[in-house]
């Protein structure tokens, strides 16, 4: 459907109404592409809720050109944190469930519906969140599984709280569909958290609810230089470190030092890439972080460079 063709699919949808966050800050780039996509979903009982932070760019004029009375825009009044941002769309949602589609990602269409089919053949209604595999890709093509280290292995499911704090956030924004009652029961993400809320988010549900899994790809990450993700691993360390301190107390004591020390190294890496502070990066690591976890990540880095090489000439 063109964007200037009103949709014919407004009433008499079957199906539980899904509320769609899209997050959105100079995002017109990619923003065409990935509301196409969700369009194209085989379940069209959804509504998309667009929250623009002061956007600067044609953000407003691409989504307003959509004559869809299913798309919604609103301007946030003034400029916020992601949290402040995603708190604000999830409460204007609708939905029995709440799905994250970000401005440069994309979904296959069936994503909405493998994730309602999971819930019903489950049946419980302990179930706080839904995720699927994900692949990521960039301009040079296929990028590898999101969540590499699941490469071929089932991903976790039912109780996974542990999971999350020892091996951080396996669960790809672009997958997660939420319940409005675990929203309710979490609250408002913190605002001070700019990077990591996704993170924060899917360990407050984890903490309380079941979670499933779709094994199926059915979402796709986009990874460019101009993501937040990209331009801001910093701040996303340092407060994935605070949501482990938060909820840290769940892990055996050794495994929480581990794991805080995992943060360390990542943290004082960082320090080092993009502030050129060499001596408080080395600082952090030798003393809060991990020596044999800094090895078994170089190795590892250069195992996925050399298998990006291979595909890029396969």
């Amino acid at each position: 459907m063109s964007p200037q063709e009103p949709s014919d699919r407004v009433e008499n949808r079957a199906g539980p109404l899904v509320s769609v966050i899209m997050n959105g800050f100079n995002s017109a780039r990619y923003l065409r592409e990935s509301i196409d996509s969700l369009l194209a979903q085989t379940h069209d009982n959804w509504e998309m809720i667009f929250w623009d932070n002061q956007s600067t760019d044609d953000c407003e004029s691409i989504v307003r050109s959509y004559a869809d009375a299913r798309i919604q825009f609103h301007a946030a009044p003034h400029r916020m944190t992601l949290a402040e941002g995603r708190n604000s769309a999830m409460n204007l949602a609708r939905g029995e469930w709440i799905a994250f589609l970000d401005c440069d990602d994309l979904w296959g269409p069936d994503k909405l519906a493998r994730q309602l089919a999971r819930l019903a053949r489950d049946g419980s209604r302990d179930v706080g969140l839904v995720y699927a595999r994900a692949q990521s890709f960039s301009e040079r093509g296929d990028e590898g599984e999101t969540t590499y280290r699941y490469a071929g292995r089932t991903l976790p499911e039912g109780h996974i709280l542990g999971s999350l704090l020892r091996e951080g956030n396996l669960i790809p924004i672009v997958s997660a569909m939420i319940s409005r009652e675990a929203r309710q029961a979490v609250g408002d993400i913190p605002k001070e958290f700019t990077f990591a809320e996704d993170y924060w988010l899917f360990v407050a549900i984890a903490a309380r609810f079941r979670v499933l899994c779709v094994q199926e790809t059915c979402c796709h990450y986009r990874v460019h230089d101009g993501s937040a993700t990209s331009q801001n691993k910093l701040a996303s360390h340092t407060e994935t470190l605070r949501v482990l301190d938060l909820w840290g107390h769940e892990l055996h004591p050794r495994e929480l030092r581990s794991r805080r020390a995992v943060y360390h190294t990542l943290i004082g890496l960082e320090r080092v890439r993009s502030q050129g502070a060499l001596a408080a990066g080395l600082r952090e690591i030798l003393l809060h972080g991990s020596l044999a976890f800094l090895l078994r990540g170089a190795v590892t880095h250069l195992f996925r460079r050399h298998i990006r090489r291979q595909r890029s000439y396969s």
